[in-house]
């Protein structure tokens, strides 16, 4: 028996050392349709908030444990913070680490009373804050850039889901390169600025798919809900969809053409991502 550790406090699982008790409701009955294993989900908390979900895969194969949360996941998540959401009227989100979409979970083996994995995020130290470059970072946004800054502020708020984020980055994108006329596909200024990414973006791409190709199947799937139509067995050998492979060339690009706007000529603020 393996399990995947979904967490939601990381905090309560910490201060129980990883002990979970008793479950609050545990649901049988699933079952992975594309390898026919039981599934059983065990939901841990208190009467105010969901702290945990624990979710037992019935096989002893380590890899088709990971392959079944791999194809899951994101389902399993909007799922629970769906329902979280409706039931308490308050906003809610399990436990992300740093990076674009990468959610706390853990994988290991044993049933409902095995001991979790306690997980403690490590923050950094805070930086001095420069109001210097406050100052300056604030003069950016003129009249000129308004709506890139729309865009700009929904793609770095690590806050938002990733397919929000990407596609106000493609947004912006596009309203830099066709204002509000749309096409952006067909516009030749704007395949001459992607051929310029073309060294990051082909190695992503599927064989034989061209860069503009990928980006718009990423924002096909940004703007439809983010779900990979890809079949199971495509998506086992390559796991993450073309928002997760793209999201920082993207940002690079949207930062490219926002040192280059002419409304920024020779301002000394230059944007670049974060490592």
């Amino acid at each position: 028996m393996w399990h995947a550790d979904i967490y939601c406090d990381l905090q309560w699982v910490a201060d129980r050392q990883g002990m979970l008790g008793e479950s609050q409701m545990r649901l049988r009955g699933p079952r992975s349709a594309s390898f026919g294993v039981a599934i059983e989900f065990h939901f841990f908390g208190d009467t105010d908030h969901l702290r945990h979900v624990r979710a037992l895969i019935d096989t002893e194969d380590r890899q088709v444990a990971e392959a079944c949360v791999d194809l899951n996941i994101q389902t399993w998540v909007a799922a629970l913070e769906t329902v979280a959401m409706l039931e308490t009227r308050r906003p809610f989100h399990v436990a992300r680490l740093p990076g674009p979409q990468t959610f706390a979970v853990g994988i290991g083996q044993g049933g409902p009373d095995t001991r979790a994995l306690v997980i403690i995020p490590q923050a950094s130290a805070a930086s001095p804050l420069d109001y210097e470059r406050v100052v300056r970072g604030f003069s950016v946004w003129n009249g000129d850039v308004r709506h890139h800054l729309f865009y700009f502020r929904r793609l770095i708020d690590e806050s938002l889901p990733l397919d929000v984020r990407w596609l106000n980055g493609y947004r912006l994108l596009e309203w830099n390169f066709v204002s509000d006329r749309g096409g952006l596909a067909r516009s030749q200024e704007w395949r001459a600025f992607v051929a310029r990414f073309e060294n990051q973006l082909l190695p992503l791409a599927r064989h034989g798919q061209r860069p503009i190709g990928l980006l718009e199947e990423a924002r096909a799937l940004a703007a439809h809900a983010g779900l990979d139509e890809r079949d199971d067995d495509k998506r086992r050998r390559d796991p993450r969809n073309a928002m997760e492979k793209t999201f920082r060339v993207l940002e690079r690009m949207v930062m490219t053409a926002l040192n280059e706007h002419p409304a920024r000529a020779g301002h000394p603020v230059r944007f670049e991502p974060q490592p």
